[in-house]
């Protein structure tokens, strides 16, 4: 996968600042003049790299969002792999996004806000970054269970996989009650993704539509 661009300087310092604000306090909270004070920057900085604070939420939510490799390569990323494997795969990327080592923690949590409470950057956010994947798992989806990607029980599909993921980070804080003593260390992420994997994978098998047997019955004499 190609590696995701770092910004530099003033630029990155005010993402990473106001990431960990708007994350804290939410977009409405957040104040242009505390992010800049804490990033060590004039005010007038955010009005130069962003335009205004919407600019700079929306240009944090992208930052925040953009996996290493989209999922919408997913066929090209993973040339002669098994559906099997491009579905394991898409889920440890996933999973390793949000809580892989060196990853930030404030994004889950700014996503939180923007599920909860979404803004003008939500539509965006959806259609940019949130699309390709769901539009790729469709693909993937709908070829191992024979049906069009647009099908309902397609879709139906996509959703129990997203689902399955989405909760270790939406749902983190009810996980953490049930399950306190899960870590999110490198082994539990793959643990985790092997098994959402195949536990689809085994539903998806078991909902694959009968192929249509070709040609005419013979004629009984």
């Amino acid at each position: 996968m190609a590696a995701r661009v770092q910004p530099e300087g003033t630029h990155a310092r005010l993402l990473e600042v106001a990431g960990q604000i708007f994350a804290a306090e939410g977009f409405q909270a957040a104040k242009v003049r505390n992010i800049c004070a804490r990033a060590g920057v004039n005010i007038a900085a955010v009005n130069y790299h962003f335009g205004d604070k919407l600019g700079l939420y929306k240009e944090v939510l992208q930052f925040a969002l953009c996996a290493a490799g989209t999922a919408a390569q997913i066929e090209l990323g993973l040339p002669g792999k098994t559906p099997e494997e491009k579905l394991r795969r898409f889920v440890r990327g996933t999973l390793q996004q949000m809580y892989g080592e060196g990853q930030p923690a404030w994004p889950v949590r700014l996503m939180t806000h923007e599920l909860a409470q979404p803004t003008p950057a939500f539509e965006g956010v959806v259609e940019q970054i949130m699309r390709p994947k769901y539009d790729a798992l469709r693909g993937l989806v709908a070829g191992v269970i024979g049906r069009p990607a647009d099908n309902r029980s397609t879709r139906l599909c996509v959703q129990s996989i997203m689902g399955q993921v989405v909760i270790y980070a939406h749902g983190r804080e009810v996980v953490k009650r049930l399950w306190p003593e899960l870590r999110f260390t490198p082994d539990t992420l793959d643990e985790l993704a092997a098994h959402i994997a195949a536990f689809s994978w085994a539903a998806l098998k078991s909902m694959r539509k009968p192929k249509r047997k070709s040609g005419r019955r013979k004629a009984t004499t």
